[in-house]
């Protein structure tokens, strides 16, 4: 109760609190709501919802989906003309493509945003190259990229 008065009181000191106290109010809770389970049983547990959701991304991310190189973007990868398999990772086009990332967009797991990412295409484009080349030819990928935050959509 005090937060509020002391809110009501600075209002014309800090409006950002102000908006953000009223915002985050009018903002309901949901839950996730209910799931369907692989024999088609309606989920209401929070845990049996995280356990569908689990199910069906383990489902997906398989190896019969292929190995990491159906991952990489073709625009990053020159083509050999007589194998037709990527042989290099280019600078050039990883230089370019860093060049064209939305600037808006929420940053990514790694914690860069993407303006950063754009601002600094010139230090940027060599050592992810190299990245992408050591992990196309060892057919791994860092630990850190098979990291991932999920969250349904509603």
């Amino acid at each position: 109760m005090q937060f509020e008065i002391n809110l009501a009181t600075s209002v014309r000191d800090n409006k950002r609190h102000f908006y953000k106290y009223i915002n985050n109010k009018r903002r309901g809770k949901e839950n996730l709501h209910s799931l369907l389970d692989l024999r088609g049983n309606i989920v209401n547990l929070d845990e049996e919802k995280a356990e569908v959701l689990n199910t069906y991304f383990v489902s997906v991310f398989t190896n019969k989906t292929g190995g990491p190189q159906d991952n990489w973007p073709s625009e990053l990868i020159d083509k050999d003309t007589k194998m037709n398999n990527p042989t290099t990772f280019q600078e050039d086009t990883v230089s370019d493509t860093l060049q064209y990332l939305d600037p808006q967009k929420s940053m990514g797991p790694g914690g860069i945003h993407l303006r950063e990412m754009r601002e600094l295409v010139k230090e940027l484009a060599k050592p992810l190259s190299i990245i992408f080349q050591q992990s196309w030819l060892s057919m791994e990928v860092p630990d850190d990229w098979k990291l991932a935050n999920v969250m349904p959509i509603y």
